[in-house]
């Protein structure tokens, strides 16, 4: 069986399974991988993943180190994917979420200076930050990404009804939280079907 790191250029360590003895065998390096179709499917996709991003992570550097990382991981792969903007959404997803799990168990460190970003969004961004993380997730596959339930309910691994669940205590609490009269008109829970 070998065990090695597609893309990376690094030496994989491969141990036969007969005779048992290990073997260094080169992985192919960044320069060798195709990467055949990922250009325009970066130029496509790379605006809204980091919009996802950024709303997810609450921090423009982190979305931006995100998206990248997926391209990276999906890039010599992106050919033979049959939606690849579907599969960048969830891998850009799954990556925060990941993310999510690391600071929360991290040391809260003082913020550097952030850039000036759009107030409306900045404002979004931390609101949507003292929601829970699936409901967050949920509400910006929902209305950012425009994602139906089903679709959403695949990515967080639950059902249609916990999606629509998710997004009406999710609006609910923005409610109260923000003042803004497009938050106020979001739909309520009768009116995220979106199929």
């Amino acid at each position: 069986m070998n065990i090695a790191m597609a893309g990376s250029g690094r030496m994989g360590v491969g141990a036969s399974g007969a005779s048992g003895t290990s073997e260094a065998k080169e992985v192919p390096s960044v320069e060798r991988v195709s990467w055949a179709g990922a250009e325009g499917v970066y130029t496509q996709a790379y605006r809204d993943l980091l919009r996802v991003a950024f709303v997810l992570t609450g921090s423009a550097p982190a979305a931006e180190d995100v998206v990248h990382d997926v391209f990276c991981r999906v890039g010599p792969r992106i050919a033979e994917l049959d939606n690849p903007a579907a599969y960048l959404r969830v891998a850009v997803v799954n990556q925060c979420r990941s993310i999510h799990r690391r600071v929360k168990r991290a040391p809260r460190l003082d913020r550097p200076a952030e850039i000036v970003l759009d107030t409306g969004l900045t404002e979004l961004r931390d609101a949507l930050q003292q929601l829970p993380v699936r409901q967050r997730t949920a509400i910006v596959l929902r209305f950012l990404c425009d994602l139906p339930e089903a679709e959403i309910a695949g990515i967080l691994d639950c059902r249609p009804t916990t999606v629509r669940t998710l997004v009406h205590r999710g609006l609910a609490d923005l409610r109260t939280r923000i003042s803004d009269p497009d938050l106020t008109a979001m739909p309520a829970r009768n009116e995220t079907t979106h199929d």
